[in-house]
């Protein structure tokens, strides 16, 4: 804002000067060709910003997404409106904007003519980071504009928010339910990946993030839980709920999203991180074969040589619920109806970690994991990564197959395993061995 002081002195300047400038930045719109997105209420999908909406003007800021420099599908575009007053200056005048830290340089040729006046000059990344780099909190920025050998401070256009990605993104391709790149996503991809250049690095940097390199991230840094409740967020829209974010969507802590994450949204979580910085990806649902309930999460060990093979494994007693005990081991024997021991012939470990939860789930009906780079990377459970094959896949993260229930005596359970309802009743699962059946994936979406 001009002082009083200042306005004075402009004004005597003007009054006795022969030639003069004055100029100031009105609007800077960026022009990467990358449109962003941010989730409203009842999961509606605005861009941001609107359509024709500058990036920056004295009373809003809004972000913007470019590829380093350097960057495959680097873009460099910018539009800075420029407004001025002047005598003396007429003719070729350049606008230049530097950042604080010396790291972003904008320049654009454009042409003063009258006393007063504007014109939205087309500008350029002169220099850009030249590594993934997060500025979505603001970056200050300095403005002159040049022209007939005068130099004036051109007050305006910052602090800007900006965030270079390692590579322009790749569409999102999968699902066809999202709008386009979302605002708190690319700001986890560039603070994830901050700077780092190249595909390998970026993607090593951004599965650091869901891996610690055998399990899940517990806490995990978005501050979600996998599976904290019986129906979590299936959708990057449900976690995107402004509920549970700040007005402007940058990431600013520990979430406190009530619904968690499912397999499904932490999948798609990490293919548009990977999405946002050029890196190809497709996501891959390993499916349940036929004659099966449900996956066994790889905490199962079966004995080398069980008594009730080939038929099953008895793997324990719970009531018939899909929310068994999370990380508690069961005994050597279990009651059959008839009053008579079955023997366990897989037994339970203690849970497997989910992102952000230290006692996710020990089966699942159904699962999202993603392909990159000729790999499969499990997402829920960030073991490290496997071959892109379902069979070593699924000897590597699957215990067994549920194939049923027996019904169990009731009062036999002790209380320490499960808390059934009165209308509930205990079963004993049977289970098969994981190469008892064929894992099977079928590919979906990808960019």
């Amino acid at each position: 804002m001009t002082q009083v002081g200042e306005g004075i002195v402009a004004y005597i300047i003007q009054l006795f000067a022969s030639k003069y400038l004055f100029a100031g930045v009105e609007s800077v719109t960026f022009d990467s060709g990358v449109k962003l997105y941010r989730v409203r209420a009842n999961r509606v999908q605005e861009e941001h910003p609107p359509a024709g909406t500058p990036h920056w003007t004295s009373t809003s800021s809004y972000a913007a997404l470019y590829a380093r420099q350097g960057g495959t599908g680097e873009t460099k575009a910018v539009k800075v409106q420029v407004r001025w007053s002047q005598k003396g200056c007429d003719g070729s005048a350049k606008v230049r904007g530097e950042s604080s830290d010396g790291q972003v340089v904008i320049e654009g040729d454009f042409n003063i003519s009258g006393d007063r006046g504007s014109a939205e000059v087309p500008c350029e990344f002169k220099k850009k980071p030249s590594v993934v780099t997060n500025y979505g909190r603001g970056l200050a920025f300095t403005w002159t504009v040049t022209a007939a050998g005068e130099t004036a401070d051109a007050p305006g256009g910052t602090p800007l928010r900006l965030f270079f990605s390692d590579a322009h993104p790749k569409p999102i391709g999968w699902q066809g339910e999202y709008a386009g790149h979302y605002v708190r996503l690319a700001d986890w991809a560039t603070l994830w990946a901050a700077g780092k250049s190249g595909q390998s690095a970026v993607l090593a940097a951004i599965w650091d993030k869901f891996s610690d390199g055998s399990k899940a991230r517990v806490p995990h840094v978005t501050g979600f839980s996998y599976w904290k409740t019986g129906a979590p967020a299936q959708s990057l829209k449900d976690l995107l709920d402004p509920t549970f974010t700040d007005p402007d969507g940058i990431y600013v802590g520990v979430g406190a999203h009530e619904l968690g994450w499912s397999c499904r949204a932490i999948a798609h979580t990490f293919m548009e991180c990977l999405a946002l910085n050029g890196i190809k990806c497709e996501e891959v649902e390993p499916k349940r074969p036929a004659g099966t309930l449900t996956f066994l999460v790889h905490n199962w060990e079966s004995t080398p040589t069980p008594v009730n093979w080939p038929d099953r494994y008895f793997a324990g007693v719970w009531v018939a619920s899909l929310w068994p005990p999370l990380n508690v081991a069961v005994p050597a024997t279990i009651p059959s109806p008839s009053g008579t021991a079955y023997t366990i012939d897989m037994v339970k470990k203690p849970g497997v970690p989910g992102q952000g939860q230290p006692k996710a789930p020990l089966m699942f009906s159904n699962h999202w994991i993603v392909r990159v780079g000729g790999k499969l990377y499990d997402t829920s459970y960030g073991g490290a990564p496997h071959p892109d094959d379902p069979t070593a896949y699924g000897k590597a993260s699957f215990g067994g197959w549920l194939i049923g229930m027996s019904a169990v005596p009731a009062g036999s359970i002790p209380s320490t395993w499960v808390n059934p309802s009165p209308s509930e009743s205990p079963r004993a699962w049977l289970a098969h061995e994981v190469s008892k059946h064929t894992v099977r994936f079928n590919n979906r979406g990808k960019n």
